[in-house]
């Protein structure tokens, strides 16, 4: 069995692996490898956001971009000019977003949904 190892030292692992050229695959699946020899798979969402902040701090930002559509050229041009530094883009299209955009960064989030802006305004004539 594998020695337990914080998840903030593998975050770091895998971003200096990452930063350093290997090839993404071949990085997760010796997280996804250690993850189940430690029997650790339950921290994955956290390891996943742990990676995200310690590429912020090195200025690679990943934004999660939620919209009806799949962006366009322009649109994806715009949310990297509103997050800033070197952006990694990770698309969902979800249906329930009725137009609009939300984007969401480590510490920050933009809705500029139809239904965020719906949600607003009937809090406003409450």
């Amino acid at each position: 069995m594998a020695l337990r190892v914080s998840r903030r030292k593998l975050s770091a692992y895998a971003v200096g692996r990452l930063i350093g050229g290997a090839k993404k695959t071949e990085v997760l699946r010796e997280l996804a490898a250690y993850l189940v020899d430690t029997r650790r798979t339950r921290e994955l969402e956290l390891l996943v956001r742990d990676i995200e902040d310690a590429l912020a701090q090195r200025d690679i930002v990943v934004a999660n971009v939620t919209t009806a559509h799949p962006l366009s050229a322009q649109l994806k041009a715009e949310v990297e000019k509103l997050v800033g530094g070197k952006v990694q883009l990770k698309t969902t299209i979800d249906e329930n977003v009725l137009g609009g955009i939300r984007v969401e960064v480590p510490g920050k989030r933009y809705d500029g949904t139809i239904r965020h802006k719906l949600l607003q305004l009937k809090a406003k004539q409450l």
